[in-house]
């Protein structure tokens, strides 16, 4: 009988992982998300930034006209560095620029602050620099 029961708390943890793993790879296999970026499958769902990149391009993707997505631009700075840009549309009402941020919570900030708040439910507070 315990057999039985450690039998069902097994099937029903690996239905309760692989279910939405399943639900996940067909989105990914849809997209065009992999030939734009290059990640894998797996490189794009357990990176937290590369799953949230992935998230907002399937959905840009689905727009109307033909919009042309790229990921992961490197663009060069005046002092020889370079910066990354996670993703530009470009489409016939103009050219965005999205930078990508899989966080979770309340998000403090504005464009002349260096860095940005998370504050998290159990009032956790964490800084990331300014995405602007």
């Amino acid at each position: 009988m315990l057999d039985l029961f450690y039998f069902f708390m097994f099937s029903l943890l690996v239905g309760m992982i692989l279910v939405p793993m399943y639900a996940i790879h067909i989105k990914y296999k849809g997209s065009n998300y992999k030939v734009a970026s290059g990640n894998s499958f797996f490189r794009t769902v357990f990176d937290k930034g590369n799953y949230g990149e992935f998230l907002i391009f399937s959905y840009l993707e689905k727009l109307e006209g033909e919009p042309k997505l790229m990921t992961n631009l490197y663009i060069p700075k005046e002092n020889g560095s370079t910066t990354e840009i996670d993703l530009i549309m470009i489409s016939e009402t103009g050219i965005y620029v999205f930078e990508s941020k899989n966080y979770s919570g309340w998000i403090f900030g504005d464009e002349m602050q260096k860095n940005w708040t998370q504050t998290l439910q159990n009032r956790q507070k964490n800084k990331f620099f300014n995405p602007i």
